[in-house]
């Protein structure tokens, strides 16, 4: 069995995979070389904080970020924020649209802050970052969803 942040990662990349799939299906959990030189997007839902928050009866009370990074490749010579526009709209929309339950969370909510890095490779990336709030309960003793 997983502990509930495992889960809730899981059911966040399950969420982006949901048809039509994100990024052509490139969605991963907390992987650490994301987009290789002959892709040309891709997501990544990581893991980036928790803290408990409240101890009753047994049960955790946790707010959890989740970074979900949109990675996209550009054009040399063309504003690398246009390789990652259209992904990051798509993010959104479909995080916007996860009811707490299917995540086995209380609730969640986005940040109204979106983080941007850019790479200089081959060809120029931008990762658009935008960070998920999630408020979800275990027991003490196993940390299980």
């Amino acid at each position: 069995m997983s502990t509930a942040f495992r889960s809730i990662t899981d059911a966040l990349v399950a969420a982006c995979m949901q048809t039509p799939a994100l990024a052509d299906g490139r969605v991963w959990a907390n992987r650490l070389r994301p987009l290789s030189a002959s892709q040309a997007n891709a997501v990544v839902v990581r893991l980036a904080q928790t803290q408990s928050s409240e101890n009753v009866l047994g049960m955790l009370d946790w707010q959890t970020q989740f970074a979900v990074e949109c990675y996209g490749r550009g054009t040399v010579g063309i504003d690398p924020t246009d390789a990652v526009d259209d992904l990051l709209r798509s993010v959104w929309s479909r995080l916007t649209g996860i009811n707490a339950a299917e995540l086995g969370a209380m609730s969640l909510a986005l940040n109204s802050a979106i983080e941007w890095q850019f790479d200089e490779a081959e060809t120029p990336v931008a990762c658009a970052i935008v960070y998920l709030q999630v408020r979800h309960r275990t027991p003490v003793a196993t940390l299980l969803a």
